[in-house]
């Protein structure tokens, strides 16, 4: 029956899913075909495409467990729908108790995705359900706390958001560096950005080059 449900996830097919949900199916057994996820984050990439937030509520009210690792332990729901930029789907997941503060197999968590996505709706979301307890840290193939990717990207609404929480600019990242220091170079193309940046953070020692 778990392949049924997840055929019926991928066609958008909410009065089903519901169906086989009361009939048995399983909503915690990974699919095989795709590599080990969970027909909730089967549910999150089809929003995508057309599917319905109400196929995620029929899985979580038939005991989908909401902090579930897919069987790779790469990622949860939270994290999946943070990286495919669901900023519905991560508000419902975290109301049913998804943890804000969960660590993917290449180290990344939910507010350091978010980072990489820009989305200050959704790593708002995430602040508030907690995830300030990871707010200084680093990790993923950056190598960067939250505020570095933002610095990073010269992301100001998301610069402005962390450093409101607590982010620390001072904080080390995997290279033993400041996070301030991932300020890219000033370029004349987006210098009045760069500007805004720079101050933001407080300036650095010597000024803006």
């Amino acid at each position: 029956m778990s392949q049924e449900l997840f055929k019926a996830i991928q066609q958008h097919d909410t009065a089903q899913v519901k169906a086989l949900l009361t009939r048995g199916a399983n909503p915690n057994e990974a699919q095989q075909e795709w590599p080990g996820l969970l027909p909730l984050q089967v549910a999150i990439h089809a929003l995508a495409h057309g599917g319905e937030l109400a196929v995620l509520l029929a899985l979580l009210e038939h005991g989908a467990d909401v902090n579930a690792w897919d069987s790779e332990r790469d990622r949860t729901p939270l994290l999946e729908a943070v990286c495919e930029n669901q900023t519905a789907a991560v508000e419902l997941l975290l109301k049913a108790g998804a943890e804000p503060n969960v660590r993917s197999s290449e180290g990344d968590t939910p507010l350091r995705a978010c980072a990489e996505v820009g989305n200050v709706a959704m790593a708002t979301l995430l602040l508030d359900a907690g995830a300030t307890r990871t707010l200084n840290d680093w990790g993923g193939l950056t190598g960067c706390t939250a505020l570095g990717i933002a610095i990073s990207r010269l992301d100001l609404p998301m610069m402005r958001l962390l450093l409101d929480a607590g982010a620390d600019p001072e904080a080390t990242d995997d290279d033993r560096q400041p996070t301030r220091d991932r300020l890219p170079p000033r370029d004349e193309s987006d210098a009045p950005i760069w500007d805004a940046a720079f101050k933001m953070l407080g300036g650095t020692k010597g000024g803006p080059p």
